[in-house]
């Protein structure tokens, strides 16, 4: 992603101020702070995670260039917009979780830089325009296991975006990649279970992973989801 920011004319450098969106436990913040040396304000909704995120920053000495502040991408808090503008407004694979994603562009728009070089990158899991046609029942078990409403489409970011005025600047298509990622993981996680690894650990949640494993790698396989890099500019 940061070599997309790079590819829109707008590389990270010391200087770059991100908002990142939905950060968990702040692993790309570490990452881009650490390689660049930027500033990163963090926002995620799980006071757990947010907590951690907090602890791993200051073991890696980072804590005065990165901020972790608990809420909503939906509704930003006071705090973020204070903290604004922003040059660059990052997240992935979060936003599948929101029921109103046209409102996170209205929240994006709040706080991102005004200037020409104010971009938004993002990842995100997508369906196909005609996934639920082809393969009704996988989409639902998919989305039944994230406890999912919908799921966007590529065409509606860009759609959305454009409705908005924002400049869409490019789409990497790494659907390949993600249909590779879960095969792995299932892969890994059966080869734990028959090594007897995962001793102790509830079998029915072991299996249900194991199960949501191989829908997404199906899905991906059948031509179902999408997933990529979107990036937008102002």
């Amino acid at each position: 992603m940061a070599e997309t920011l790079s590819a829109s004319g707008s590389p990270i450098t010391s200087r770059t101020h991100i908002l990142d969106l939905g950060a968990g436990y702040g692993g790309a913040a570490r990452f881009l702070t650490k390689r660049y040396g930027c500033r990163i304000t963090c926002l995620n909704l799980s006071a757990v995670q947010n907590e951690r995120n907090v602890s791993m920053n200051q073991e890696a000495g980072l804590d005065n260039l990165i901020k972790v502040i608990e809420g909503s991408f939906e509704d930003l808090p006071k705090e973020v917009e204070e903290r604004g503008p922003f040059d660059v407004v990052w997240s992935q694979d979060s936003f599948l979780h929101s029921s109103d994603r046209g409102r996170i562009l209205d929240e994006i728009a709040k706080v991102l830089s005004p200037k020409e070089d104010g971009r938004v990158v993002f990842t995100d899991l997508m369906a196909k325009e005609d996934a639920f046609e082809k393969q009704p029942e996988l989409m639902r078990a998919m989305m039944a296991r994230l406890h999912l409403e919908s799921l966007a489409t590529v065409g509606f970011y860009r759609a959305e975006f454009a409705r908005k005025g924002f400049r869409d600047l490019g789409y990497w298509d790494g659907v390949e990649n993600f249909g590779t990622h879960y095969a792995r993981v299932g892969e890994e996680l059966e080869g734990k279970r028959k090594k007897g690894e995962m001793r102790g650990v509830d079998q029915g949640v072991i299996e249900k992973q194991a199960v949501g494993m191989r829908n997404w790698v199906r899905a991906a396989e059948e031509g179902c989801v999408d997933w990529g890099i979107f990036c937008f500019g102002t």
